[in-house]
């Protein structure tokens, strides 16, 4: 009962954003405005900026926060270590490396027959995949801290080898990369939203079968061999899943940092039990990515949610790593 509770509330705090956000633009709207347009009314520029310009952002937006929720449910439950996400892991950097070599700095003739977005999921996801065997191989699978201690040093590896690949990349070509290393959703378009779902859809659904396991995944080991879980599996599973979604997000809207970490924290402490679980931790990333997006949209300069989302994010990782630190 309290997570449902939990995933109402996160909802409608989606929603709320959501309707903010459709009003965010050079034609500014009241939500009041927004509604009346949404149901027919407006003028022809404010419905040409609603239902072609803002939705399929503000759709995108909630779709991306909801899936990194729940990625980073799978994961810090899998390892029971509140740091283990995938951006921490390394995993979407992985994905970002790959997707700036393989289309910015050498980007293959093949690439010209395929559409721009599968061809980035592509590469994302064999970054990713990388990422996840160099991970496994030096930190295991278990649940002890050098998973997170691995993947942090493989984030700023490869945060630096994206540096280095955009030095010596083309300068409209670096540019183009640089808006999309910073993570955002103001690019999207509604037909980017169907291959979008497509792409989660097969990872979600894997997770989502794997998580039925994830509260007993939470005890230790032994207790969840007894019941009848094959842990190693499921955790292989589960970190397969989060690797897959990671990675179609980045292809979509680029690397956005920290929802996957703190969303399901913000689920479980709002539903207020010991695990975070996969469906209140998504609408949990969907309210937190759609708030940072309205405060994106407040501010003056053009500012990516990535870059609000990094800014929130990292205050709060400072207090978790303090708080277990303490512990």
């Amino acid at each position: 009962m309290k997570q449902i509770a939990a995933g109402v509330f996160f909802a409608l705090v989606a929603a709320a954003a959501y309707l903010v956000l459709l009003g965010q633009g050079e034609v500014p709207m009241s939500v009041g405005r927004v509604i009346e347009v949404l149901t027919g009314g407006g003028t022809s520029r404010e419905i040409m900026a609603v239902w072609d310009l803002r939705i399929p952002v503000a759709l995108a937006t909630l779709i991306v926060g909801g899936a990194l929720g729940m990625a980073g449910a799978w994961t810090q439950s899998m390892s029971r270590n509140p740091l283990a996400s995938p951006d921490i892991l390394g995993v979407t950097s992985g994905a970002a490396v790959a997707v700036v070599l393989g289309s910015i700095s050498y980007r293959p003739a093949v690439a010209d027959d395929i559409p721009i977005f599968w061809w980035r999921a592509t590469l994302a996801v064999v970054g990713a995949v990388t990422v996840v065997v160099v991970l496994t191989i030096l930190g295991g699978i278990g649940t002890s801290n050098r998973i997170v201690i691995v993947g942090f040093a493989l984030t700023m590896m490869l945060q630096a080898g994206v540096s280095y690949l955009l030095l010596r990349a083309d300068l409209f070509r670096a540019a183009e990369a640089q808006t999309w290393l910073a993570g955002s959703t103001g690019f999207i378009r509604m037909d980017a939203i169907l291959p979008l779902l497509l792409g989660l859809a097969p990872f979600v659904a894997l997770g989502l079968w794997c998580g039925r396991d994830l509260p007993l995944l939470a005890h230790d080991d032994f207790s969840a061999s007894m019941l009848g879980v094959n842990t190693t599996l499921q955790r292989r599973m589960l970190l397969v899943a989060a690797t897959g979604v990671s990675a179609v997000v980045v292809a979509a809207v680029g690397p956005i940092g920290f929802v996957a970490l703190i969303a399901p924290h913000f689920g479980r402490l709002v539903a207020r039990t010991p695990t975070p679980s996969p469906l209140v931790a998504a609408t949990a990333g969907a309210a937190i990515l759609a708030v940072c997006a309205v405060v994106a949209g407040l501010i003056p300069t053009a500012a990516p949610v990535g870059a609000v989302s990094s800014i929130v994010g990292g205050i709060l990782l400072v207090v978790l790593v303090w708080r277990r630190a303490a512990q």
